[in-house]
């Protein structure tokens, strides 16, 4: 490694007088300045932990980024909360965007790049060394935020290989991530047509006839009722009519046995971080014991759990057999033969559930809430061979998710050491 050298930050940046600067004041971008169309605004939440922008955009509006020049992105230009997501590191790559504004919350670095590849430097601020190095001057008292923010990012020292090896680098890593990131994508495509499948036999009511045409649109008898006018031969029912509803608990955690076993156990935290998605891992596990000994119970694979206090309405489904958390409701049909159906209907239901919260200090929602929903039930084989066109769907859902946490696995384990130079990569 004797051809690594080590460089602050403040000697990578690039020439241009504005290279390391930060977002506009507050009181100079206020949520009123935002338009429908113009420059787009980077904040804390659209950083991921992949090189691409998630979540939508806010805008300003072309005139009024002029007055902005220093808060400007582009292509290659890293970006860093300073306040609130501290901690993440963002940059901008190819995209639909030529030029970006950072939010008053944010930094930007643009870098020298005869020194430095800006995927490189990138990927050292997602690994664990340079998340650190970046929360060397955070105080975590109120709102998080770093002290002297531009002052401690020139600081920040990093060891670099010869330019070359860092492209390799950064190249291996950037391929894992467009992996990560075309599942995702494909993910949110199956999901957009499971949903859209749904809507048109469930809301619109065109699902086939006998004769394969749409249901309504081609004059299908419709009958009054509850919810409105359904299709001849559906009916309206409880909640507890078509589902079953499990509560959860949690084992002492003053008793260590009961921890740290082979049984994943879902918290409110972990159906937040898996909104609308499979949950594959969770961030604690239980024992045998610990199930026994609880309220927990083991729930099926594919079992929709809902969030019921704080932030409730957050779903998410079951990837295998899980326990929950008494702060989740698990959602179950009576028919094993309908889960997907089962998890659409679910997510259909969320508003109105909501809608009912309660809590002097957090939402909350109780079997009652879920018991009192009324529902549309279709006819049985509608329902089925619905569950018959979307399973396909929901599997590739699933192989997806997993591939994607192998994926995520792999990069995380290759981070630390290619960027240490534990690991070397040869031309």
């Amino acid at each position: 490694m004797s051809e690594w050298k080590i460089y602050k930050i403040d000697q990578l940046k690039s020439s241009h007088k504005t290279a390391i600067s930060i977002g506009p004041f507050g009181s100079r971008m206020k949520s009123d300045c935002y338009v429908l169309k113009g420059i787009p605004v980077i904040r804390g939440n659209n950083i991921s932990d992949t090189p691409n922008f998630i979540g939508d955009f806010v805008f300003i509006a072309e005139e009024q980024a002029k007055d902005y020049k220093s808060s400007k992105v582009y292509k290659n230009d890293l970006v860093f909360p300073h306040r609130g997501n501290i901690g993440e590191a963002g940059i901008v790559t190819e995209n639909q965007y030529k030029e970006y504004i950072i939010s008053s919350s944010l930094m930007k670095l643009s870098c020298n790049t005869d020194l430095v590849y800006p995927k490189f430097l990138y990927y050292f601020f997602k690994s664990n060394q340079g998340r650190k190095k970046l929360l060397e001057n955070a105080s975590q008292v109120g709102t998080p935020g770093i002290a002297t923010p531009l002052t401690s990012l020139k600081n920040i020292e990093i060891n670099l290989p010869l330019l070359e090896e860092q492209k390799r680098i950064a190249d291996i890593l950037s391929c894992l991530d467009a992996k990560i990131e075309n599942l995702r994508r494909q993910n949110e495509t199956l999901e957009q047509i499971a949903q859209t499948l749904f809507k048109h036999w469930f809301i619109d009511f065109d699902f086939p006839n006998a004769d394969g045409k749409p249901y309504k649109s081609s004059g299908g008898e419709m009958s009054p009722s509850e919810l409105g006018d359904i299709p001849e031969g559906w009916r309206v029912g409880k909640f507890s009519t078509f589902f079953d509803l499990f509560s959860g608990g949690t084992p002492k955690t003053s008793i260590s046995e009961y921890w740290s076993g082979s049984i994943k156990w879902l918290s409110a935290k972990d159906v937040t971080r898996n909104h609308k998605h499979f949950v594959i891992e969770t961030e604690k596990t239980i024992t045998s014991k610990g199930l026994q000994k609880s309220a927990a119970k083991l729930l099926p694979i594919y079992t929709t759990v809902v969030s019921a206090r704080g932030t409730v309405g957050n779903y998410c489904l079951l990837s295998e057999e899980m326990a929950i958390s008494q702060s989740n409701f698990g959602v179950y049909p009576k028919s094993s033969n309908q889960v997907f159906f089962g998890h659409l209907l679910m997510s259909s239901l969320i508003e109105r559930l909501k809608s009912q919260a309660y809590g002097s200090v957090f939402d909350t929602v109780t079997a009652s809430t879920f018991n009192e929903l009324y529902i549309l039930i279709p006819e049985l084989n509608v329902a089925e061979d619905f569950e018959n066109k979307i399973k396909l769907i929901f599997h590739k859902i699933l192989l997806n998710e997993k591939q994607i946490k192998t994926l995520t696995k792999t990069r995380d384990a290759l981070l630390p050491k290619l960027m240490s130079g534990q690991l070397r990569v040869k031309e």
